[in-house]
């Protein structure tokens, strides 16, 4: 497991056992760049909203809503946000369920930390990009872990919106990215209006330079990462 790649990323908890919250603080917040806490789906939705989060841990059984359910949610703006469960229990249905939910591990407690680095070895690998030079075009390559972006050799400048958005587009590039998916990932806080989506994409578009965001009324963008 890349431990220099967890350190970039920034990690929500859901769980509503305390005591579970406080061993997995222990164990957690020396490996990530952040750590937020939330007992229940409702805390947890605001954090989604105002902070930005690379990979969830949630606890299946909670009061109210129950830790599925508010990974459906998730899943109806975000299909590539890295989800791992927490589960006392291993049955059959949950376990499918979750899976249909396209979860990236599934860890029975008790907890320890073997099976949490088995079970983050997946969202990491996927998250791997953020440390490689990605190659957009022959013209174009993109280095997240410095935000440099180089066009024909010279260096372009972008703004922290431009990165977050090119780097969502990075890695949704086998799919489409929705409105709704951009507003989630660039304006966590949920504050941003119809204008400003539409001046963030012609900014980026104009510095990309090359015609390498394709744009698909009514469904979304897609980035092509082969375009000659």
């Amino acid at each position: 497991m890349d431990k220099q790649l967890l350190k970039s990323l920034n990690l929500l908890l859901v769980d509503d056992n305390y005591r579970i919250h406080a061993e997995l603080h222990e164990l957690l917040s020396p490996m990530f760049k952040s750590l937020s806490l939330a007992h229940d789906v409702p805390s947890a939705e605001q954090l989604l909203r105002e902070l930005p989060v690379d990979i969830i841990i949630t606890d299946i059984e909670m009061p109210g809503m129950d830790g599925l359910s508010f990974i459906e949610q998730v899943r109806e703006s975000n299909q590539n946000l890295p989800i791992i469960v927490l589960s006392a229990h291993a049955e059959n249905d949950t376990l499918l369920r979750a899976a249909n939910l396209q979860i990236d591990g599934y860890i029975i407690k008790p907890l320890n930390f073997r099976k949490l680095e088995r079970a983050l070895t997946r969202p990491v690998k996927r998250l791997s990009y953020r440390l490689e030079r990605i190659a957009i075009a022959p013209q174009i390559s993109y280095e997240p872990r410095f935000k440099a972006l180089k066009i024909d050799g010279e260096e372009v400048s972008l703004g922290q919106k431009e990165c977050l958005l090119l780097e969502l587009f990075i890695s949704r590039s086998d799919h489409l990215v929705s409105k709704e998916e951009i507003l989630q990932h660039v304006w966590p806080s949920g504050h941003a209006s119809e204008s400003a989506l539409k001046n963030l994409l012609s900014e980026l578009r104009k510095k990309l330079k090359y015609p390498v965001i394709e744009n698909h009324p009514g469904r979304g963008w897609h980035l092509s990462l082969d375009n000659p």
